[in-house]
């Protein structure tokens, strides 16, 4: 009985709020599709930007914020993003310079009656080329290289200082041990004269006057040595 009761409540009620083909279609052209290629330009204009260390949850949080600023309102179709962002095409976004025009194939997304999407493609004039991409790379190339040679030139600047630095170095050193070294050669000579003073002082303590007379005469260029006579009484301090 409560069964049947059920059945009944059932088969009698309708569900609330049942889109139908026009209405889907309808939010698809209206709302799906322009948040859609819109999300796909703001995704590229942020992975453009080529900013260093940045990874791909970095330019989908940038590509928010580039969204939330042309909209002002968040991205809300991020689940319908992941199904069709790797069959669907869309159209790049405009450039800011002319470039060579070439047919390529645009697309679109669209409703079926049965409320499936499809694409439909067309032949349009594609404002971004191949040929113009090459200037760019030209450019970043340029840049690549120029960026370069000014390490090199860097390196080399920092190379010749360090040689600069160390010759230097090695001049002073050398400079403080001749220094040093005339040092050393004046205190031994200076120690060595006061050894020869204290010598002679010592040696010369004992002698007698007639003795010191004598000795120094030795070292006199006019002493002409004589013999003495047995006679000669010749004191020599014994």
């Amino acid at each position: 009985m409560a069964s049947s009761a059920i059945k009944e409540f059932y088969e009698s009620s309708t569900p609330m709020n049942i889109r139908n083909h026009e209405s889907c279609s309808s939010r698809g052209k209206k709302h799906l599709q322009p948040s859609l290629n819109k999300w796909h330009q703001t995704l590229l204009a942020a992975a453009s930007r080529h900013e260093s260390g940045f990874n791909y949850y970095d330019e989908v949080r940038q590509a928010e914020e580039l969204y939330m600023e042309s909209s002002l309102k968040p991205f809300q179709f991020h689940s319908c993003w992941e199904i069709c962002k790797g069959w669907v095409l869309f159209e790049d976004p405009p450039k800011r310079a002319p470039t060579p025009v070439f047919e390529t194939a645009s697309s679109a997304v669209d409703m079926d009656e049965d409320g499936t999407l499809t694409i439909q493609q067309k032949r349009v004039e594609n404002p971004s080329s191949s040929e113009g991409s090459i200037p760019r790379a030209m450019r970043r190339n340029k840049a690549k290289r120029l960026k370069e040679k000014g390490k090199v030139n860097d390196n080399y600047a920092a190379q010749h200082e360090v040689a600069a630095s160390l010759r230097l170095l090695v001049e002073q050193n050398a400079l403080k041990a001749e220094v040093m070294k005339r040092r050393h050669e004046e205190q031994a000579k200076q120690i060595q004269e006061e050894v020869n003073d204290k010598n002679m002082e010592r040696n010369t303590s004992n002698y007698t006057l007639m003795k010191i007379m004598s000795r120094r005469q030795l070292f006199t260029s006019d002493y002409t040595p004589t013999m003495a006579d047995d006679e000669d009484d010749v004191d020599y301090g014994y």
